[in-house]
């Protein structure tokens, strides 16, 4: 609550933001937690400490540039319980009694008579390593998407994932990766163009928290240039009970800006149309990815044990080996690959 006016904000950024717009209207965001001080210290130092103490294990990257999703204790079971989606009509304004976890439904460019204001393509060993990542463990994952943004075809080429292996609360770990990231970044000549994020056992469409975090990293990658850059989110949900097989199902997604005329809504989380191109082989990136995850995960009580039955049919690994089959070039096993990612598994249980 601000003591001055009475009013009630849902986050230290809201407020943060609407002090900003005070001085500067065309302010559209700020981030409260770096920006706001009590007894002299700034909240993410508060919020830092909180974290420590209380050993959240989410993997995440490092706090001020990604926004985290829903935290995990490890070694308890992620609720598995069905969490129906609304659509977005439903929601009307901002609510701070609103669960942040709540699932919208996407809406079609089509179904509100626009273009989708560009193209994009993903290349299938980013969806192949974001897969693989969201497999190994009940806890939510994230991940940053590297490419290119070609502003005269108005294409959105995403040629690579860059899983961040870190906890939540473990800042020091998180700063290195991302660091990590983006000197892998530079060197590839490619861009930070999005993100991914998984829902282990809930449907691949945005929740509330993550609709305010695109929006956000939207603005953010557009930065100070009046020109549009396009930011992509890549939700993968691996154990979905409700997926019609074992393929894992990717769903990408966009927001697009409330009405002027109601600025205090949430944005509008859109369905992106975007080409799949098959790559002619993994890289041994991909792979050396895939070994770093498996260290990072192997012995976590949050892990998924591979061998164990996933179904009455199937076993973990055998829904993974399906997963990622429609995603592997057609000359390429990955049979050598996964049986060494469980021996590492297996050594670390």
């Amino acid at each position: 609550m601000w003591q001055e006016t009475g009013q009630i904000f849902n986050s230290p950024s809201a407020w943060a933001t609407h002090c900003k717009k005070l001085v500067n209207p065309a302010k559209k965001s700020g981030c409260g937690w770096a920006s706001v001080k009590y007894k002299g210290q700034k909240l993410d130092k508060y919020k830092a400490t909180w974290l420590r103490l209380h050993q959240l294990h989410t993997p995440a990257t490092a706090a001020d540039e990604f926004l985290l999703p829903e935290a995990t204790t490890p070694g308890k079971r992620v609720d598995s319980k069905i969490r129906v989606p609304v659509r977005y009509c439903m929601l009307g304004s901002r609510d701070s009694a609103r669960n942040p976890h709540t699932l919208v439904e996407v809406t079609s460019f089509a179904a509100i008579n626009k273009f989708q204001p560009f193209n994009v393509a993903v290349s299938s060993n980013v969806l192949f390593l974001l897969d693989f990542h969201s497999h190994l463990t009940r806890s939510e994952v994230v991940g940053y998407l590297g490419g290119r943004w070609d502003i005269n075809s108005q294409m959105l080429t995403v040629l690579r994932a860059f899983p961040c292996r870190s906890r939540l609360g473990d800042a020091e770990t998180a700063a290195a990766i991302e660091e990590e990231v983006y000197q892998s970044l530079f060197l590839r000549g490619l861009s930070l163009v999005g993100w991914y994020h998984s829902h282990p056992h809930s449907p691949a469409l945005p929740s509330l928290q993550d609709i305010d975090a695109q929006m956000d990293y939207q603005l953010r990658l557009q930065g100070s240039s009046n020109g549009f850059q396009p930011c992509l989110a890549l939700l993968c949900s691996p154990y979905y009970s409700g997926n019609p097989g074992p393929e894992s199902k990717i769903s990408p997604f966009w927001v697009m800006p409330p009405p002027e005329q109601r600025p205090s809504d949430y944005g509008i989380p859109m369905d992106v149309e975007m080409a799949y191109v098959q790559d002619s082989f993994l890289t041994n990136d991909i792979l050396h990815e895939m070994m770093l995850l498996v260290e990072f995960y192997k012995g976590a009580p949050d892990l998924v044990r591979l061998q164990e039955p996933w179904s009455q049919e199937h076993t973990y690994l055998d829904k993974l080996k399906i997963s990622l089959a429609s995603r592997t070039p057609k000359d390429q096993s990955l049979c050598h690959v996964l049986e060494q990612v469980c021996g590492i598994l297996k050594q670390g249980s």
